[in-house]
């Protein structure tokens, strides 16, 4: 999506990088570039140590192993840097108080700048402004002064945009979707540090979400991800476009909006008389749900998509998304299969049609999907072996846009097996592939049992890997423009932002726009 002289370049601000890391840091960023537009890195200059009787904590402050490596996260970002393909940015934690001021990331745009450990906030805010600097603060929402952001330190000119959403959950209210709890130790979510309180407050916070996950897999799907709109792909142009507030955040699927009030786009301030035209469009991975405008922190308008469209037809012609997932799998602590990974390589095969694009839903390394011609996709995917019930790096996912026709045929290969259909069966139902006979012959190997000596044959469905292919989702469910009218906005200073749903759970938040209404 292309919105005047900018397009869209996504990144994740809150990949942790901690020294345990510092021997994969070239694998770390090959993969990011494969999936990645940018990486601004977020290097975690932290550790254990024992204090006494065996208690350990959290380091704080500097040590020589901490700058030793940031010396090598600076050269690596150095290394990967390629204008036009792929973009990086030094940073990192801060390792500061913020116990008290709150957590916030730290990113240069200068390659050469020091790990600062500045305890006071304030005082690193003066120290960004001399060098290029800039400090986002992220999870904001839990306890004040216990890692909540307290509100009373914040300065607009080096925290241009807050962290609204990464593993940790949602910071963005106390009444709103999602909530902190995944953190254990550091939840839960409370009042005082939201980034809707920071709004009220009157700051201008872009926002953005980021995974900021602690196992080097920089865009890890679900945890969080950062869009920009930007002139090109070079340093220059996204900084521009970050301290203009040119960004956005998703959960994991890579939703694309677009938002202007007046034909002013997200992050801009303008003044103006009269009714505000609120118009853009919305560009999912998945059948969109709700659409919601959100003034003063206050839904004042909510489009509900989910049925309003009709299912496609035999003589269906047009764009349609299809979504593969694969996994599921055995259960090794119940089964004892020693079967840690899945390799699942594959294709689809594409005829009287061709494909439009392709976007990997991924929370491991080193997997790859490519484009081999108009016709034609590869893979080859790795999955974790399923622990409980936990669903996530045990799955992997595809998103593929196709251009067809109600009869175009499909033809998937995935680890020798074979599924084929036609696109307006799609449209109608999902289909699946299991590995049903393999589990039986490994239970009759290994347990020397078979189906009528166990009785319950839901073993052998419970442990099959599968692909799944969901059901198809034509244009019009996905691709949906909006427009209202807000015939009389409240005097004064305002802000307006964007909250957009997924049938799937997914979502996306766009920046403000604020407007003076006199």
């Amino acid at each position: 999506m292309v919105n005047g002289d900018y397009s869209i370049f996504w990144g994740d601000m809150h990949c942790n990088i901690h020294l345990s890391h510092l021997e994969k840091l070239n694998e770390i960023f090959e993969d990011a570039r494969e999936h990645l537009d940018y990486l601004p890195i977020a290097y975690y200059p932290m550790d254990f140590y024992e204090v006494k009787n065996g208690l350990c904590v959290e380091s704080w402050h500097n040590c020589p192993k901490f700058l030793k490596g940031w010396e090598l996260v600076k050269q690596a970002v150095h290394d990967f840097y390629l204008p036009g393909k792929f973009v990086t940015f030094n940073g990192y934690e801060w390792h500061g108080n913020r116990t008290y001021y709150g957590d916030h990331n730290v990113f240069y745009f200068d390659e050469d700048n020091p790990l600062d450990d500045t305890d006071d906030l304030p005082i690193l805010f003066e120290n960004l402004k001399k060098r290029r600097g800039i400090a986002i603060p992220h999870h904001t929402a839990y306890q004040v002064h216990q890692r909540g952001k307290d509100w009373n330190y914040h300065d607009e000119e080096v925290s241009p945009f807050v962290e609204i959403f990464s593993s940790h959950g949602s910071s963005e209210g106390c009444w709103t979707p999602f909530t902190l709890n995944a953190n254990g130790s550091m939840g839960p979510q409370l009042s005082g540090g939201s980034v809707q309180e920071g709004l009220a407050r009157g700051y201008r916070l872009g926002i953005i979400a980021s995974s900021d996950n602690h196992e080097g897999k920089a865009g890890a799907w679900g945890q969080g991800l950062v869009a920009v709109y930007a002139e090109e792909l070079t340093r220059e142009s996204l900084w521009k476009a970050f301290m203009s507030r040119r960004v956005y955040g998703v959960t994991g699927d890579r939703i694309k909006v677009s938002f202007f009030i007046n034909d002013h786009f997200m992050g801009d301030f303008f003044e103006t008389s009269g009714p505000l035209r609120i118009h853009g469009r919305i560009l999912g991975s998945a059948p969109l749900d709700r659409i919601e405008v959100i003034r003063n922190n206050r839904v004042i308008h909510s489009y509900c998509h989910n049925g309003t469209w009709d299912i496609p037809d035999k003589n269906f012609r047009g764009r349609a998304k299809l979504r593969l997932i694969f996994g599921f799998g055995p259960t090794e602590w119940l089964y004892h299969w020693s079967e840690p990974y899945k390799n699942w390589s594959g294709n689809l095969l594409l005829q009287n049609g061709k494909t439009l694009s392709v976007e990997g839903c991924f929370s491991l390394r080193n997997q790859h999907v490519r484009v081999k011609d108009a016709n034609l996709i590869e893979w080859n995917l790795t999955t974790e072996q399923r622990f409980s019930e936990a669903v996530g790096r045990n799955i992997q996912q595809i998103i593929i846009e196709i251009e067809g026709k109600g009869d175009s045929k499909l033809i998937l290969h995935c680890n020798g097996q074979e599924l084929i259909f036609i696109l307006n069966e799609a449209f109608q139902q999902s289909h699946i592939i299991a590995t049903v006979d393999q589990v039986q012959k490994k239970v009759e190997k290994r347990y020397g049992l078979k189906l009528e000596e166990i009785g319950n044959p839901d073993i052998y469905w419970h442990n099959a890997y599968k692909v799944k292919v969901e059901r198809a989702v034509p244009e019009v469910g996905y691709n949906v423009p909006f427009e209202l009218i807000d015939e009389k906005p409240p005097k004064g200073r305002n802000f307006y932002y964007l909250r957009v749903s997924q049938l799937n759970g997914q979502m996306a938040w766009s920046s403000p726009i604020w407007v003076f209404c006199t």
